[in-house]
């Protein structure tokens, strides 16, 4: 009765995690420093396992099935635990570097129009244009940020179109404190760099040239973990 009722248990764990992979996933980055890639891996592995044992306890509590070894029931139970895993389903765009053909050249003057010292510095930089109401924008500030939690080098310089007051709730509530910000006036300007993309997230080199272009749901995990390990 024991084994039934710590199977229950291992099993109810194996079901809760995926509810909260985002959040797992979360401090795997920030607080341990594990990485976005090897940390989904993780998290479908440890459900695999909790299954596992959920499994192996059931069958200890089975007389013809006792003398079964661990690793024959991890085996059996590598199906269902990764189907359980999918509570928390793979998307088709978490992986991979989707860098875009749209590379502008006129950067240089985002320091004019914003009275920024950006592009004057003679490094890689990170230049991402955000609207305030764009549920992806929201989603890639926050991951940005738990990135420089998990110790990113690289800067983040933030671009809003419309008011400073709209741009501070944005960063306040969107995980943006260690964001460098910064508003643009000139909505032309504004949509001819971004190419009219949210979130646009452009890695310039040291001479202002787009290396990569990042739009839309392209921030990935892939993404995050090479920004995460990048030297400016």
């Amino acid at each position: 009765m024991k084994n039934i009722l710590l199977a229950i248990l291992f099993l109810a764990l194996a079901f809760t995690v995926p509810f909260f992979f985002y959040e797992v996933l979360i401090f795997l980055v920030a607080k341990l420093g594990a990485g976005w890639v090897f940390g989904t891996i993780y998290i479908r592995l440890l459900v695999i396992i909790l299954t596992a044992i959920s499994f192996y306890l059931i069958f200890q509590a089975i007389p013809k099935t006792r003398k079964l070894k661990f690793m024959w029931v991890f085996l059996i139970a590598l199906g269902p635990g990764f189907g359980i895993s999918f509570i928390a389903p793979i998307y088709q765009g978490d992986y991979g570097m989707f860098s875009s053909d749209f590379k502008p050249s006129y950067f240089s003057d985002l320091d004019d129009k914003t009275g920024s010292k950006i592009t004057s510095n003679n490094s890689k930089k990170l230049v991402a244009f955000f609207t305030t109401t764009c549920p992806h924008c929201k989603v890639a500030s926050n991951n940005l940020g738990y990135n420089l939690e998990a110790g990113q080098a690289l800067e983040v310089n933030a671009f809003f179109p419309g008011t400073k007051e709209d741009a501070d709730k944005f960063i306040s509530t969107n995980n943006g404190k260690e964001f460098n910000y910064y508003t643009i006036n000139d909505d032309d300007f504004f949509l001819g760099l971004s190419g009219n993309y949210f979130p646009s997230i452009f890695l310039l080199d040291e001479n202002n040239a787009p290396l990569y272009h990042w739009a839309g749901e392209g921030v990935n995990f892939t993404c995050l973990d090479y920004l995460l390990d990048l030297e400016p």
